[in-house]
């Protein structure tokens, strides 16, 4: 090889591993193969550990959907952040709480083939409005068929996901983050509540919890949820979400129920976040301080807001889902949240690479 090839290919190389990188990686449960998507940030050092940031999609999404209408990666480029993209089982999350008969779906979007593009239809940029054969969904199934499957043991996917991935990549076990939008919320949540010897923190965007819900965490976490006052699936002040047909209760009592449990102040400190412009939408930010072990719990209501990712993509029409703000940037401030949560003591030395 002449030297300058040779110093070629090791320029490309270089470049490659300063890239962020994607690996598909699956796990078996229940005679089950699930997956999920790994995505390492640029300049990625094995002799390094880094934060871990797990991003729950929506119902009917899938991995990639969540990459693209929440740009994380660009936040985790930046922060050097380890990104995991979980895939729901048939697209649904296990989220604890049984559902009741179910109605026509809403927002968040049609599934996909992961890796696809975007879908055709459902308000996607350039999408038609095709859908898919016959009206059936990619690795979907039919809602009876759906009903009679047993749930699927989403903890037990999420435990060997974590074992896999502390394995195989440089992480710190201290800092795992759960952050889901509307049904990946609600899984977000759940998490929180099973998963507290593992994760350390959680964020739930369009998400509020369900009235039957019980959390009993194993020590106090800390909880940041953004939502839209004007959200048409996950209602803002309490009622029924519209896919899965659960009855939540609103999100500032949502709240105020995870500041209780975290044994904060009982009122929150008041402040705003004025709009940017005509048109803008301002959030009003509500913090729960004085809580257990330095936890927290804030909820920021995006004035006007909908069942979406402040400063993400529109993913749907808004007659679907509502609107996105761009005065809000979610990505920045979820993280600036999570980033100070740690795990202590033994919890965070099992499996650290």
């Amino acid at each position: 090889m002449a030297a300058g090839t040779a110093l070629g290919f090791t320029l490309i190389l270089a470049s490659q591993s300063l890239r962020g990188q994607e690996t598909k990686e699956t796990v078996t449960v229940d005679d089950v193969t699930r997956e999920f998507m790994v995505r390492l940030p640029e300049g990625y050092n094995a002799q390094q550990h880094y934060p871990v940031v797990i991003l729950l999609h929506g119902m009917n999404q899938d991995p990639d959907d969540m990459e693209r209408l929440t740009r994380f990666d660009e936040l985790a480029d930046k922060d050097s952040v380890i990104v995991i993209y979980p895939a729901a089982l048939h697209g649904r999350w296990n989220v604890g709480v049984h559902p009741e008969v179910q109605r026509p779906m809403m927002g968040p979007g049609p599934r996909r083939r992961w890796g696809g593009g975007y879908p055709g239809g459902g308000g996607y940029p350039g999408g038609g409005g095709g859908g898919y054969p016959g009206g059936q969904r990619p690795n979907s199934q039919p809602d009876d068929q759906q009903r009679r499957q047993p749930p699927a043991d989403d903890i037990a996917f999420f435990n060997q996901m974590l074992d896999q991935v502390g394995s195989k990549f440089s992480t710190d076990s201290s800092r795992i983050y759960a952050v889901g939008l509307s049904e990946g919320g609600l899984m977000s949540l759940r998490l929180g509540c099973a998963l507290s010897d593992r994760i350390a923190a959680v964020a739930a965007v369009g998400a509020a919890m369900p009235k039957t819900m019980i959390c009993v965490p194993g020590r106090p976490v800390s909880l940041m949820m953004i939502n839209g006052t004007s959200d048409p699936v996950v209602p803002y002040g309490g009622g029924t979400e519209k896919n899965l047909n659960l009855h939540t209760i609103s999100a500032e009592d949502s709240a105020k129920a995870w500041a209780k449990i975290d044994h904060c102040s009982e009122k929150p400190e008041r402040s705003k976040l004025p709009a940017k412009g005509k048109g803008g939408m301002e959030t009003k930010v509500d913090t729960y301080g004085g809580c257990q072990d330095n936890s927290q719990t804030v909820l920021y209501s995006v004035k006007g807001g909908g069942n979406t990712w402040p400063g993400g993509e529109q993913y749907e029409a808004e007659n679907a889902i509502g609107k996105t703000s761009s005065d809000l940037d979610a990505n920045q401030v979820i993280w600036s949240f999570l980033v100070t949560r740690k795990l202590a003591g033994d919890r965070a030395g099992q499996n650290q690479k």
